[in-house]
């Protein structure tokens, strides 16, 4: 009975495979031509039908770091300079190494009214974030998994192979400390996803509380990069690099 409910499962499987996966190369294929039409249209300098094609590819639930820079230098061609700054940011968490995409962003910066804040972190804090900024979540969690396998590997040569014990101890103790430090690096870089924000209009006002006739502390001009700390109703508590923090209204800001 069970053999033939399975046959049957198997037949139906068969037979629904194809349209699925022509269901998924159609797809593929509507958002290769998106891409396409979207590049067009950018050289063109039609930047607004190029953003709602690039657009319409990230609302079918695509990304990649190509795709986030060309959104980005379509919105600094419109002088748009916090969306600008928020799609280069986006699309530095996947292609971090790309010399074009770190040229365009710095340019970005270095036009922000007000300019940019140095960071307050301690200097072995600011090392620690420096050795893992060009690397994406991916990569370290492909890293992780090879210092994973490694150290099983390194393990089993210490039990089986009596002459290597020694040196494969010390290899696990190494590949171990390398994965420790991968395995922080990677809940560091996870912690931060939704938590930064790019200010995406003119001007916004930073309050002292949630109040829209609080008083205002300090000013975010267009393009700042903030950490979001805390929402609440329809604010923002938002903290600069320089560690000033205050509330701003939704809408202000766009977190990546």
């Amino acid at each position: 009975m069970r053999v033939k409910r399975f046959g049957k499962i198997f037949i139906l499987a068969v037979f629904f495979l194809p349209f699925f996966v022509e269901i998924s190369f159609a797809s593929n294929n509507q958002d290769v031509g998106a891409f396409n039409r979207a590049n067009v249209y950018y050289e063109q300098g039609n930047f607004d039908e190029a953003i709602k094609q690039y657009k319409s590819i990230v609302e079918d639930g695509l990304e990649s770091g190509n795709l986030y820079y060309n959104l980005g230098n379509c919105y600094f061609k419109k002088g748009k300079l916090g969306e600008a700054i928020f799609y280069y940011e986006k699309a530095r968490r996947l292609i971090p190494q790309d010399k074009d995409l770190e040229s365009n962003y710095e340019y970005a910066r270095s036009l922000i009214k007000g300019g940019t804040f140095s960071s307050q972190e301690s200097f072995p804090v600011r090392l620690w974030n420096n050795l893992f900024e060009k690397l994406t979540i991916d990569g370290l969690t492909l890293a992780l998994s090879i210092f994973f396998i490694s150290i099983l590997i390194s393990i089993l040569a210490s039990l089986f192979f009596a002459p290597l014990k020694k040196q494969a101890l010390i290899l696990t103790a190494f590949l171990g400390l390398c994965f420790v430090v991968g395995l922080i690096g990677l809940k560091g870089k996870i912690s931060r996803l939704n938590k930064e924000a790019i200010v995406v209009v003119e001007q916004a006002d930073a309050k002292f509380e949630p109040m829209e006739k609080a008083t205002t502390y300090f000013t975010l001009y267009d393009g700042m990069k903030v950490e979001v700390v805390e929402s609440r109703d329809n604010w923002h508590k938002v903290k600069r690099q320089d560690n000033k923090s205050g509330w701003v209204r939704y809408g202000t800001i766009s977190t990546f």
